[in-house]
């Protein structure tokens, strides 16, 4: 089943990784997650592979963690997305997310772990964890500070609406925008352009970029886990995710 919701392509020199759940906007669950523990192993055991391609089949790239199957995630020998995250931003080959239509919540946490984001016109970028009570991870809230910065991180999180194309290339969440039709060829062009340059040059320049921000944010946050686990568990955040499945407006109480 994990072959079924994650599609390997596989060129001359780059991988495409295509999330295939287009009936469901492409969310993550941990089918998925596994699936994708899978073809990040092998990618790091290849040599050849000079970049990789992340995508999305259908109308969306991906809509976040399937909050019907949320409870289950990262149980049952499942990895956690956390895991899956960290193991895409360490690749070291660069790694280029092409983004469509929906890319929320979870599904823009995995496009921040890539080097470079390609967006269609018509997408949506943004995180909505406010909406249903939860709370991002402090990784998740150093990836968008690292990207975008302060300000415009406290935009996309306090209120909640997704970012057209436009305005998320004039805040560097993405670093291009391409008619809709045309993003596929992108991606492709850029993963050929980089996989033609000098792979040890480039592996090089991914680790010195990364050692740069390494200890950039090294602070000490295990209060901030403490009152993320906090409201991650507590009954508005239960309100949130029933609200959401039930398709009506949540009901808040603070507790």
């Amino acid at each position: 089943m994990a072959d079924d919701v994650l599609k390997v392509e596989r060129h001359p020199n780059y991988v495409t990784l295509i999330l295939n759940r287009p009936e469901k906007r492409n969310a993550l669950n941990g089918v998925m997650f596994e699936a994708l523990d899978h073809a990040l192993g092998e990618i790091e055991k290849s040599p050849e592979v000079r970049a990789v391609i992340l995508r999305g089949e259908g109308r969306a790239f991906c809509s976040g963690i399937d909050l019907r199957e949320i409870g289950n995630i990262g149980g049952g020998g499942a990895p956690a997305p956390e895991k899956i995250f960290s193991r895409i931003q360490k690749l070291p080959m660069p790694t280029i997310v092409a983004l469509q239509g929906d890319t929320l919540t979870g599904g823009l946490v995995l496009a921040l772990t890539c080097d470079l984001r390609i967006a269609g016109a018509g997408a949506r970028l943004g995180m909505t964890p406010a909406r249903i009570g939860y709370l991002p991870t402090f990784a998740i809230f150093r990836r968008f500070v690292e990207t975008v910065g302060p300000a415009n991180t406290a935009e996309i999180m306090y209120l909640a609406d997704p970012l057209d194309a436009a305005r998320a290339r004039e805040i560097g969440l993405v670093h291009k925008v391409v008619p809709d039709d045309g993003l596929v060829a992108a991606a492709d062009a850029w993963a050929a352009k980089i996989a033609g340059n000098a792979p040890l040059s480039v592996r090089a320049m991914k680790q010195s970029i990364q050692r740069v921000m390494s200890k950039a944010f090294d602070l000490e946050h295990g209060d901030i886990d403490e009152l993320g686990n906090k409201v991650r568990g507590s009954n508005d955040a239960k309100e949130g995710v029933r609200a959401f499945l039930e398709k009506r407006k949540p009901v808040w109480k603070g507790e």
